[in-house]
């Protein structure tokens, strides 16, 4: 009896298999000319939009459930799906342009992105498995993303299509970028407590007298040190310091929110303070005694920057690019694989390893 019962089952599953298309054959997203996509690329571009809806205007982190955004008046879930289907068939011609360019990534590429797949693994393997990505599927994905630099490169790098000229990239890097030195002065005490009327008044009096140096011409570096010894409680991370030659200077984009920056004082950097001149900027946390810089006399950085700037400026065009040349392409969806796998199941799992690792 309990054989029949296994065959039974077995047969109502071959049943339903019949009448529902989720039974077919799901280890793929699509095919596109001629080359099979694995389902595991649709799941990282639903990893890769999900991350991206959240940083969309619209999206409300205050939500109970996220699920419950709307963005471009679609839920949140089919926002999440559009756009991951719309990475994968950038992601497909990319691999097209590439083989039509007749580029290869060369050894070195490959084996530092082989080195990055073995290194970083281990800390993402729990997450990927559990929402469905394979260690090949991660590789793929990371490979492509050099393709992409690649052509990007063929394009608007030096010798490209439609090069982008120096003088041009300096400008948007100008324009776009600042470099500057801050001396702060919070306006909390030790413990985090909001300082009341009179400290504050006393504090600006202290931020004001900074600035007379520096517009006097003391070195900014060394009224950066000073002002860390007054604040400080362990003498020895300042005597380190001393023996240790200490960068001070801080990047940042215009319209870009910073981990080191507040948006209030980003803002002020780029509106208010004039290049070689010291000013007093102020926030919601602190008094800054602030100091610009020239980007540009920094040839170093700027020589570490020219691909981001490169980026910056020309990314959104190359991508509109890429999509409108994909509309072109040879591109079947496998409809069982993109019913099956389920954006909210990300969620879901990202939330069982935050708590775990907390």
């Amino acid at each position: 009896m309990k054989f029949i019962k296994r065959a039974t089952t077995a047969i109502l599953a071959a049943v339903m298999c019949l009448s529902f298309s989720s039974c077919g054959d799901t280890s793929y997203i699509a095919k596109a000319e001629g080359e099979t996509i694995p389902a595991g690329l649709y799941i990282l571009s639903q990893y890769a939009a999900l991350a991206e809806a959240q940083q969309t205007s619209g999206y409300d982190s205050s939500l109970k459930n996220i699920w419950d955004n709307k963005l471009e008046n679609k839920s949140l879930k089919n926002w999440v799906n559009d756009r991951a289907l719309e990475l994968v068939k950038q992601y497909a011609e990319v691999e097209k342009e590439f083989k039509a360019e007749g580029l290869e990534l060369d050894e070195d590429t490959i084996k530092e992105v082989d080195n990055t797949v073995e290194s970083n693994w281990a800390s993402v393997e729990s997450l990927y498995t559990a929402i469905g990505v394979a260690k090949e599927s991660y590789r793929l994905y990371l490979l492509n993303q050099q393709k992409y630099y690649e052509i990007f490169d063929a394009y608007y790098g030096e010798g490209g299509k439609e090069e982008i000229s120096d003088d041009s990239l300096t400008a948007h890097y100008q324009e776009n970028y600042a470099q500057f030195k801050a001396i702060s002065f919070s306006k909390t005490d030790s413990a985090g407590k909001d300082l009341d009327a009179s400290a504050l008044v006393e504090l600006k009096n202290k931020a004001d007298q900074y600035l007379e140096r520096a517009k006097a011409g003391e070195d900014f570096d060394e009224l950066i040190a000073q002002r860390k010894k007054e604040i400080s409680t362990d003498t020895s991370d300042t005597e380190e310091e001393e023996d240790q030659e200490v960068n001070n200077m801080i990047m940042i984009k215009k319209d870009e929110a910073s981990w080191y920056v507040s948006n209030k004082l980003s803002n002020a950097v780029f509106e208010e303070a004039e290049i070689g001149e010291p000013i007093l900027l102020s926030d919601d946390n602190a008094y800054y005694v602030a100091l610009r810089y020239n980007v540009t006399d920094d040839e170093e950085t700027y020589q570490k920057m020219r691909q981001s700037v490169l980026l910056d400026l020309k990314q959104d065009d190359f991508d509109e690019m890429l999509m409108t040349n994909a509309k072109s392409l040879d591109f079947t969806l496998n409809e069982s694989a993109a019913k099956r796998y389920d954006p909210k199941k990300i969620e879901k799992e990202q939330k069982k390893a935050a708590q775990a690792q907390s």
